[in-house]
């Protein structure tokens, strides 16, 4: 998985500006980060990876990064 890929489908799921994510961003921080984005994530993570991401596992992560981190975790499984 490319990260910049993934970085540009979050931004276009948080409705961001393209580039504007660099992955250091705190979730938390991040106005349009909402139930519906949690769960346009897990969408787009099925449909572009081929990867189911469980919403308890999902609730955990606090950065950008973090969820990087978990599709690359899952990919690699």
């Amino acid at each position: 998985m490319n990260k910049q890929e993934f970085l540009n489908a979050l931004e276009e799921i948080l409705e961001l500006d393209t580039n504007t994510l660099s992955g250091a961003e705190t979730l938390a921080d991040i106005d349009t980060w909402d139930s519906l984005a949690f769960l346009s994530v897990i969408a787009m993570a099925d449909e572009h990876f081929n990867i189911v991401i469980q919403g308890d596992k999902l609730e955990q992560i606090q950065s950008v990064d973090d969820l990087v981190s978990l599709v690359q975790e899952h990919l690699s499984a």
